[in-house]
């Protein structure tokens, strides 16, 4: 039988993928998300933070909490400029895009 964490975590990276469709603007570099108990960590690598990227990350996070109705953990965004570095992931973390280069 599977572990029931490593499942959650599995089913709230394609969850968030579903919320994220049309909402990748060129500016997005990679998306990924770690889930812990009652908080979801989206995680967004952008060429340059601007408003667009703001609203398209509270969009995907509105989607992402009507999807997981009725559960709705805690969702906290997270952007940073530039592309992902392997030792600054999160435990659980899973990477749900990568732009292509």
């Amino acid at each position: 039988m599977a572990d029931p964490e490593l499942q959650r975590v599995n089913d709230i990276a394609l969850t968030a993928v579903q919320a994220l469709l049309g909402l990748i603007s060129s500016d997005v570099v990679a998306v990924a998300v770690a889930a812990r108990e009652e908080r979801v960590l989206f995680s967004f690598w952008v060429r340059r933070h601007t408003a667009e990227i703001d609203e398209d990350i509270a969009d995907a996070i509105a989607d992402l909490e009507a999807f997981l109705h009725p559960e709705i953990p805690l969702i906290e965004p997270r952007v940073m400029v530039g592309v992902p570095e392997a030792a600054n992931m999160q435990p659980h973390e899973r990477m749900i895009y990568w732009a292509k280069s």
